[in-house]
C-alpha cells in the first residue's frame, strides 16, 4: 500500500479532480470549475431534451409492431390453434381481453412512461438559477471500486450492456471513470466529497485517510 501522500497525488493524476476542486470541497465549497461543469451539464440538457418530446407514437408504433409481429409467430406455430382447442367457447372472450390489454399498453401504458422518463431528464436540466446545487456532503467509508457489465444511467438504474465503472461508499453509488476505478485500492478508507443532485449522487473529488 503507497502513503497517503503519494496515493492521493496519485488520484489527482487521473484528472477527474484537481488540487483546486478538492482544496474548495474541504471548505464546503465548489470550485469554480466544478459550478461550470454543472452548468454546462444542464445547458446540454436543455439544448436535447427537445428532440425527446412528442415521440410517444413511435413508441406506441414501436410496441404495437413488435406485438403483431409476436402475434403473427404464435398463430403460424400452431399455438393460436392449440388455446382455441383448449379453450373452445371461452376462446374469443379471451382473446377480446388480451387484445384489450395489449391495446392498453400499447396506447396508453408504453407512452406515458416513455414521457414519464423524458420529463424526468429534462428536469435535470433545470437551470442553476432556479435549482442551485445542494450542500456538498462527506461522507468517510471503506471503498468499493468494480466494473459493471450491466451498464447504469446517472440514476443507477440498469439501461444496457454497455460498460459502467462504480465507485460504492457506504451503499452510496457513484459512477466514476476507468483510469480512477483503476486507482482506488478496495477496502482502504477514503473520504468523498459529493453532492446528491436532484436524486443522483455526483463525486466531487476524494482523498485517503491511510
Amino acid at each position: 500500500m503507497s502513503s497517503t501522500y503519494e496515493h492521493n497525488h496519485a488520484l489527482q493524476q487521473v484528472r477527474y479532480f484537481t488540487a483546486e476542486d478538492l482544496e474548495a470541497n474541504r471548505k464546503g465549497q465548489y470550485s469554480q470549475a466544478q459550478l461550470d461543469n454543472f452548468k454546462n451539464q444542464r445547458d446540454y440538457i436543455q439544448q436535447t431534451s427537445g428532440k425527446y418530446e412528442n415521440k410517444g407514437w413511435v413508441i406506441s408504433l414501436i410496441f404495437g409492431a413488435g406485438l403483431l409481429f409476436f402475434a403473427v409467430v404464435l398463430y403460424f406455430l400452431g399455438v393460436v390453434d392449440m388455446f382455441q382447442s383448449m379453450l373452445g367457447s371461452l376462446f374469443l372472450p379471451v382473446m377480446a381481453g388480451l387484445c384489450l390489454l395489449a391495446a392498453l399498453f400499447v396506447f396508453v401504458i408504453a407512452p406515458r412512461s416513455y414521457q414519464s422518463s423524458v420529463d424526468m431528464y429534462k428536469s435535470m436540466g433545470t437551470p442553476m438559477t432556479e435549482r442551485p446545487l445542494g450542500a456538498i456532503q462527506t461522507i468517510e467509508a471503506r471503498a468499493r471500486a468494480y466494473e459493471s457489465r450491466a451498464g447504469l444511467d446517472r440514476n443507477m438504474h440498469s439501461v444496457s450492456t454497455r460498460v459502467s465503472y462504480v465507485l460504492e461508499m457506504d451503499s452510496i453509488k457513484f459512477l466514476i471513470t476507468e483510469s480512477l476505478m483503476k486507482l482506488i485500492e478496495d477496502k482502504r478508507l477514503y473520504r468523498v466529497y459529493c453532492v446528491n443532485d436532484g436524486g443522483v449522487w455526483t463525486l466531487l473529488s476524494m482523498e485517503t485517510l491511510e
